[in-house]
């Protein structure tokens, strides 16, 4: 199923860590080779015999890592053999500044792939480098984060005070802070030229736009073999030429024309299946998976006989998770297939156990969609550039004041895009991100956020996509969130509903405070205890498996909402934190809705009522007692007429 040929590299792998950080900043900065790479046995210290197998596939952040690592000890090398300064900061910068854009949107790829032969290019002042910086990340990080610093008692560990320096920090990256609709933010960006040659180069904000989406509906063939590779217990994906993923059509003949649209730059292929084909209820929970996986590949039919084998195919790249919805990308789709781009569904032949994994019992056929999502750069038209074009002198610098205008119509979430410097021989993705508050007032009791289901699958707000994996990775599920900010100092409270539309799908949700302490969440902490019925979120611990364990119980209202009581003590920024752990699998996305009451209760104003109702209870008495007097006097005179009588 991984076909017959290596070619193909540098893809998004599934499972790599996705932005924003919590505050809203730009993230991840950099990418580096990772999953599936090629890695000397003997490194790995193997069991294997090196001369049978000189290298093997290994991979993940413990290889992208190291590989950053060197590059930046590579290039502080080459700065130092020219006698050049440098800090941390200019370290990442050039490596931001010199990375290849794999044409992700930046919560996925941040500047792009690092190359470090090209940031030794910037150092030794190859023709038509450069490198680009801005000076307002820094600041508006700060801003967000020197609550949380003023807070910690920095004297019970052993320091005088925490403080952050004064000094700018200057960044490739662009956050432009936490704003309201309508807001304005402005930064100034340098750029550098180590070169002897004046460069001109043209400013572009970019951000990435769906082209168009495709649909295809199927049921999966389980134990399907290959007639090249003809082995037992070796088996093949469902094949699906990529041209039959249109809208509600049948599976079609293997020689329709390719519809990558020309200018797509790049495509995303998602495969989900229903939580009910995923997981089967009559047993032990997970103990009963049926898992399914996606490749895509370049096939050229070498003999024209129309039939797919094994050694025809040039695997592009691949997905595959214990979860309800799989995702690849493919960067410049048009440059990657040479022959037929061909889809692989591939059901997984046995039932895997979350406990024990495979359980050698025979899989079954299951329903499953194929989407296929195009996309390509265009304009951003919320940022402007005091000037499109500027001119570098030699070994000088040149700055560009930028500012970016926050629509009035955008709801409280992440956005991004990126600020593109493109010379004639190089060009410098800055990613740029900011932040959409909801202003809670006195008159702002009640917020509504609705949600919505999005076919665009890169990122946006008032829904989560399905990543989530039942396995080894449960925190890699998809994460919105959410800023409220609160004015009203007599506010000290809220009550947060947040609800999505599957039974089978969950949130774990968490409520950070201005000072970035978590004040409530819907996970009960320290709870390992027996099953409650179905449980529904995270797991710990280890199993034979994986490095999951026991399933963690929720707090939730019912199968498809939880409500939230939130201690409000001072006012400022509030983040409320979404994270899908399980995902239903009817669509590629989730929609949620977020209802909101910002309130105050407390003994003062417990106190007035109380106030009131004794005063309204005095005058009562007061009336009581004028009857009772009445009363008296009436008796009194009865008493006197007796007296008479």
């Amino acid at each position: 199923r991984f076909g017959n040929s290596t070619l193909s590299s540098d893809e998004i792998v599934d499972f790599s860590s996705r932005g924003p950080g919590i505050i809203g900043d730009p993230k991840p900065d950099l990418m580096s080779i990772g999953a599936y790479g090629f890695t000397p046995s003997n490194v790995l210290k193997t069991t294997k015999n090196s001369k049978e197998e000189s290298f093997s596939l290994f991979g993940g952040t413990s290889m992208a890592a190291p590989l950053v690592s060197g590059s930046a000890a590579v290039l502080m090398e080459g700065l130092h053999k020219q006698s050049k300064e440098y800090d941390p900061f200019t370290i990442k910068n050039i490596l931001m500044s010199t990375a290849k854009d794999l044409q992700n949107d930046p919560f996925t790829q941040g500047s792009g792939l690092v190359d470090v032969n090209t940031a030794l290019d910037f150092v030794n002042g190859t023709e038509g480098m450069f490198l680009v910086y801005n000076d307002a990340s820094y600041s508006n990080i700060k801003k967000i984060l020197e609550p949380t610093l003023e807070s910690i008692n920095s004297t019970s560990i052993g320091f005088e005070q925490f403080k952050y320096p004064t000094k700018p920090m200057p960044m490739t990256s662009w956050f432009a802070g936490q704003l309201l609709p309508g807001d304005h933010s402005k930064t100034t960006f340098t750029i550098e030229n180590p070169t002897n040659k004046p460069i001109n180069i043209t400013v572009k904000p970019t951000t990435i736009s769906l082209i168009k989406n495709t649909k295809y509906d199927g049921i999966t063939k389980v134990g399907q073999q290959d007639s090249f590779l003809n082995k037992s217990g070796t088996f093949i994906p469902n094949y699906i030429p990529l041209s039959d993923i249109k809208e509600q059509k049948e599976l079609g003949g293997l020689f329709d024309e390719n519809l990558i649209p020309k200018e797509s730059s790049l495509m995303i292929l998602n495969l989900n299946f229903p939580f009910d084909n995923f997981m089967n209820k009559t047993v032990d929970y997970a103990n009963d998976m049926k898992i399914s996986s996606l490749y895509v590949y370049d096939w050229i039919d070498k003999n024209n006989d129309t039939k797919v084998t094994s050694n025809e195919l040039s695997m592009v790249n691949r997905a595959g998770s214990w979860g309800t919805v799989q995702e690849l990308r493919i960067t410049e789709p048009n440059e990657k297939f040479k022959g037929t781009p061909l889809v692989g569904v591939y059901p997984i032949p046995t039932r895997y156990s979350f406990y024990l994994g495979d359980t050698g019992q025979n899989s079954t056929s299951m329903d499953y969609t194929l989407t296929a999502s195009y996309y390509h750069k265009t304009k951003w038209s919320i940022i402007w550039p005091e000037s499109e074009t500027l001119t570098i002198p030699a070994n000088g610098i040149a700055s560009v004041d930028i500012s970016l205008i926050a629509p009035n119509d955008l709801q409280t979430g992440n956005y991004q895009g990126f600020i593109t410097f493109e010379g004639s021989k190089h060009s410098v993705n800055a990613p740029v991100s900011f932040v959409i508050k909801k202003e809670i007032n006195k008159k702002d009791s009640l917020v509504l956020i609705e949600g919505k289901q999005n076919s665009d699958a890169i990122f946006g707000s008032g829904y989560v996509k399905g990543a989530f994996d039942m396995s080894n990775r449960y925190m890699a599920g998809d994460w919105r969130q959410y800023y409220f900010n609160i004015k009203d100092s007599s506010i000290n409270s809220a009550a947060i509903e947040m609800s999505w539309k599957t039974d089978d799908t969950n949130l774990s949700v968490f409520v950070v405070d201005p000072k970035g302490k978590i004040v409530q969440s819907n996970m009960p902490s320290g709870v390992f205890g027996h099953f409650l019925g179905w449980p529904s979120l995270d797991w710990l611990g280890n199993s034979v498996f994986s490095q999951g364990g026991g399933f963690f119980p929720v707090k939730n209202k019912d199968a498809t909402s939880t409500v939230l009581y939130i201690p409000i003590n001072q006012t400022g920024t509030y983040t409320v934190m979404a994270h899908s752990t399980l995902f239903g699998g009817n669509s590629t996305t989730e929609p949620i809705t977020v209802a909101a009451k910002f309130s105050n209760i407390s003994s003062e104003i417990i106190s007035d009522q109380s106030n009131e109702t004794n005063i309204t209870s005095i005058s009562n008495v007061t009336e009581s007692n004028q009857i009772n007097h009445t009363i008296s006097n009436d008796s009194k005179t009865i008493s006197d007429e007796s007296k008479i009588i």
